[in-house]
């Protein structure tokens, strides 16, 4: 700017007489400034014009270009994922990453490499692609998904502005990685992470929690994260399933003979890991009857706490419901936890069961293992076995209550309103 004004400086003396400049120059005076003539005035004005049009200019540019900045609370919503479509390569692929991740199948590299590339890939993805066809939606597409989007929304419009609300999925889009992403770019640094998993395991929360770190290093400015830990007991959890089901089945299960609250299954591996004394999970009898220090973690021993509680929740006698574990793979590698859900329901159904129900409270959002694993093939292997009614009961979805829940339960593992928003 120095040279500039040097310039227009010395272009007004030049085009001056010589009279004139003299008139310009006034006697000092010790007490006041004196105005300056009308011709003085005039350079004045060329020296300052510069300066004050560019300020001004750079002002509007940078409040167009830059907007000010508003503290925000990012929360992203984790996930599994879902493939993008129901065709074969999709399905494969997000195989290739589910199945790949070293918490989902912890057996041995070399073991897990051959079984992967040989056994899985080539042969799985079509009947994979077949079973997801049958569940998705014609105009929304995958199920998980779309009640995720419109949880999402909900929440948007109960925080509203101040909180930025998206969906991270560990495998497949909407990624983790474009989450964290999309929070930086538009000045959210301070993340809450809500893995979507009510009871703790390795292959869920624990893939969660490692994912959304590793993609966060990524950033040349990392995000401060927060991780809500898992909900298994909180009473908004429980009073939500416990809403959902009384609605299907009426008070105290009056519309059926039997309530089954299916898990999702784990090796036993899982359970034995949290164990950090290595002398209680599977050492004492009925291990996972009670919550204890030991076995905290133990996802076994979280799913059996949930289902007490909502079975209290909906005032259920002990013979009226019972708790069973589903979508085992143990053909290689660990033992999963007992007992196995498709056992379960051919003997309730040998026991005279006529009328049951089956909700699966590990998952939060209805998929592909509770539509179509339990309520297509739960259903039809209930009724080839002497059934006679079969009921899925949703999962929580983006239930009215739910959502209100989820808030509350965030709050309290992460008390945003302290923060200065």
């Amino acid at each position: 700017m120095a040279f500039g004004v040097s310039a227009d400086v010395s272009a007004a003396r030049a085009l001056r007489q010589p009279r004139a400049a003299r008139v310009c120059r006034a006697p000092r005076r010790r007490h006041a400034r004196p105005s300056a003539p009308a011709g003085c005035a005039m350079v004045s004005e060329v020296q300052r014009a510069p300066e004050v049009v560019s300020a001004s200019n750079a002002a509007e540019l940078a409040a167009e270009t830059h907007p000010p900045f508003r503290a925000r609370v990012g929360i992203v919503l984790m996930n599994i994922g879902t493939p993008a479509s129901t065709s074969v390569s999709d399905v494969r692929e997000y195989l290739r990453q589910f199945l790949g991740d070293p918490r989902v199948v912890d057996i041995n590299p070399v073991l897990k490499y051959f079984l992967l590339n040989f056994v899985v890939l080539p042969f799985r993805p079509r009947k994979s692609a077949e079973a997801y066809a049958s569940i998705w939606d014609p105009e929304r597409g995958s199920p998980l998904l779309f009640h995720s989007e419109d949880l999402a929304e909900k929440l948007r419009n109960h925080l509203g502005e101040k909180y930025s609300i998206m969906l991270g999925m560990q495998f497949g889009e909407p990624s983790v990685y474009t989450a964290l992403k999309t929070f930086r770019q538009t000045g959210v640094d301070r993340i809450v992470v809500v893995p979507m998993f009510p009871q703790y395991a390795s292959s869920t929360t624990g893939s969660a929690v490692e994912i959304v770190y590793r993609e966060a290093a990524k950033l040349y400015s990392t995000p401060y994260l927060h991780v809500c830990p898992a909900f298994f007991d909180h009473p908004r959890y429980i009073s939500s399933y416990a809403s959902i089901i009384g609605r299907v089945i009426g008070p105290r299960a009056a519309n059926v003979d039997h309530l089954l609250m299916s898990f999702h299954g784990v090796p036993g591996s899982h359970c034995t890991g949290t164990d950090e004394t290595g002398a209680y999970c599977q050492k004492v009898p009925n291990c996972c009857a009670q919550l204890v220090q030991a076995n905290r973690n133990c996802y076994r021993a979280q799913c059996f706490a949930s289902a007490r509680r909502i079975a209290a929740a909906l005032d259920l006698p002990a013979e009226k419901y019972s708790v069973a574990f589903q979508s085992r793979l143990d053909a290689a590698g660990p033992k999963w936890i007992e007992p196995y859900t498709d056992m379960r329901i051919k003997q309730l159904a040998k026991d005279g069961v006529k009328k049951l129900a089956v909700v699966v409270p590990s998952f939060t959002a209805d998929c592909l293992e509770t539509l179509e694993e339990i309520g297509e093939e739960g259903k039809e292997f209930f009724l080839e076995n002497g059934g006679e009614e079969y009921t899925l009961i949703p999962c929580l979805n983006s239930d009215d209550e739910w959502a209100e829940a989820l808030i509350e339960i965030v709050k309290d593992s992460c008390p945003l309103d302290t923060w200065d928003l």
